[in-house]
């Protein structure tokens, strides 16, 4: 009987973690990259994927013909610096690309989940305003209806909230009003 072949544990890494080792991953999980560091996170319940699905749907049904919705792409917002938001509206985007550069992102969308909670609420916005992403929309789940936050770059750089609800309406990157509340049924 032959012996097993050894296991090989793709985040056995020496160093720090760079755009380029990441993108070499075998893996298929949501693995993200801060200053040489991998963020792993689990797969999201199946309340936030639903949400996530017709939130994508109504962003793409309300975009011009130059932007697309995008569920969880890499998103490039520094040197060594991959976040992968639930969704992002980009302009003009190379559908065979890996990774796209923050300059063509318009808006990310986080929904917030236990698991990631102080990532989406603390560091990523920070991380998305640096990077010049001009409209971020953080969605809280909670035990009721989702809640919604649009927050947009103001002229220090940084984000703003300019309306929260259970409805939010957008007029950036183009104008659509989604009811999270209906969506999440």
């Amino acid at each position: 009987m032959a012996a097993p072949e050894p296991q090989i544990d793709p985040f056995a890494h020496d160093g720090p973690w760079t755009e380029a080792d990441v993108l070499a991953l075998p893996v298929d999980r949501h693995v993200e990259l801060l200053d040489g560091s991998l963020l792993v996170s689990p797969t999201s319940s199946n309340r936030h994927q639903w949400l996530s699905s017709r939130l994508w749907v109504a962003l793409n049904e309300a975009a011009p013909p130059d932007m697309r919705a995008l569920e969880a792409v890499n998103i490039r917002v520094g040197t060594d610096r991959l976040l992968i938001p639930d969704l992002a509206v980009i302009r003009q985007p190379d559908m065979s690309a890996l990774v796209t550069d923050a300059l063509a992102v318009r808006l990310v969308l986080e929904i917030v989940s236990p698991s990631n909670a102080f990532m989406d609420r603390a560091v990523k916005p920070q991380l998305y305003a640096q990077a010049g992403i001009p409209v971020h929309v953080r969605v809280e789940l909670g035990t009721d209806e989702p809640v919604g936050h649009v927050l947009a770059l103001d002229e220090t750089g940084a984000y703003r909230e300019t309306t929260s609800g259970t409805t939010i309406t957008l007029d950036r990157p183009y104008p659509v009003t989604i009811d999270l509340a209906a969506l999440a049924r």
